[in-house]
């Protein structure tokens, strides 16, 4: 377990599930930079990327919602987690989060009414049921944040979001 008071961040990229895998990797290696670039000056735990494929379909509503580029294949956020979650649940962990603002954006209409199912990468034993994901993401400490840690996450999220809207 990391210090409590430093959160261990999660870069989620919404992918295309039918871009070139070239494309998507150099949306990941700007995302990892401005990552880097709004941590820079804030104590973290590292740094994970988790990827939710979503249908052409879906993700097309997305662009059209997020008015992104045709050619861009990704959508990245960042979230923070506890560094008490244990490594191996980081995936599910991001791929949650990610899929919760999908979740919030097709509840506003806001997807055009395109349906979208998530494919989770669940573990071994986990039950694949949102609430259940949630349930268990809890359970095991995923969102256990200090104040401290929290305030380092908003300061960190400023500067990701400065980075993102100058790229």
């Amino acid at each position: 377990m990391g210090n409590p008071d430093q959160p261990f961040l999660i870069l989620t990229a919404i992918c295309d599930a039918s871009a070139r895998p070239a494309a998507i990797t150099v949306g990941h290696g700007d995302a990892f930079e401005r990552a880097f670039t709004a941590s820079a000056a804030q104590p973290t735990e590292g740094v994970d990327l988790v990827e939710l494929p979503i249908a052409p379909a879906a993700f097309a509503a997305l662009r059209k919602h997020l008015q992104i580029p045709g050619d861009q294949v990704t959508v990245y956020d960042i979230f923070p987690l506890s560094p008490a979650l244990d490594a191996s649940f980081r995936g599910i962990a991001g791929q949650f989060l990610a899929a919760e603002a999908l979740w919030a954006l097709e509840e506003q209409g806001m997807l055009s009414g395109v349906p979208f199912t998530v494919q989770f990468d669940v573990p071994k034993g986990w039950d694949k049921d949102p609430k259940k994901l949630h349930e268990r993401l809890v359970a095991e400490k995923a969102l256990d944040l200090t104040a401290a840690a929290i305030e380092t996450f908003k300061a960190i999220e400023g500067e990701w979001e400065k980075a993102s809207s100058a790229a």
